[in-house]
């Protein structure tokens, strides 16, 4: 279970170790996630050059792909919100966005969550976080740490170089990381 791994997270991030989960890489939590909240026909919503392996376990789910448009090759809030339905399950999206280099604000990540309906899980896919320096840049790890229905992802394949090795690991509310450990081989 990482325990040792989630220690030293939870000091490093002030963050409790209880709502970590660690998984062979980011793209196996990304699996998880859409295990736990999709059911065929569901709606998932990604940008439109978002990183792949978004739509790939989305659909390896059996989930409906939405693409929401992005303009200069940056995520839109306004785009996202468009393509919301009732059938809206997940929205994921990497900030920075992988491979474009693009970001959404602080205040464009708070519009977003604020906008998009409580029973959303938004997945903030946080791989290249350290890689920008920017004032009004705030990864989703400290912009949602305390949000119950957020998902952060990290991974220590790019800033630390270690991609061999398929570690990623995940920040939510305790439910959503207990149901998780639930499924996780």
């Amino acid at each position: 279970d990482s325990d040792s791994l989630r220690e030293v997270l939870s000091n490093k991030f002030k963050i409790d170790p209880k709502r970590i989960i660690c998984g062979s890489g980011s793209d196996q939590i990304f699996d998880f996630t859409c295990h736990l909240f999709l059911e065929p026909g569901d709606e998932v919503i990604v940008t439109e050059f978002g990183f792949v392996m978004h739509k790939i376990y989305a659909s390896l789910h059996k989930a409906r792909v939405v693409l929401a448009k992005e303009k200069n090759f940056k995520a839109s809030v306004d785009e996202i919100i468009k393509q919301v339905s009732d059938k809206t399950k997940i929205v994921f999206i990497a900030n920075p966005n992988n491979p474009t280099g693009t970001y959404l604000s602080k205040d464009e990540m708070l519009d977003l969550r604020k906008k998009l309906r409580s029973n959303i899980l938004l997945v903030v896919d946080d791989a290249y976080f350290e890689f920008l320096n920017s004032e009004n840049f705030v990864s989703g790890l400290d912009l949602f740490k305390d949000s119950p229905n957020v998902l952060v992802t990290r991974t220590f394949s790019k800033i630390y170089g270690l991609a061999g090795l398929r570690l990623g690991w995940a920040y939510s509310s305790k439910e959503i990381i207990d149901s998780m450990y639930q499924i996780k081989p």
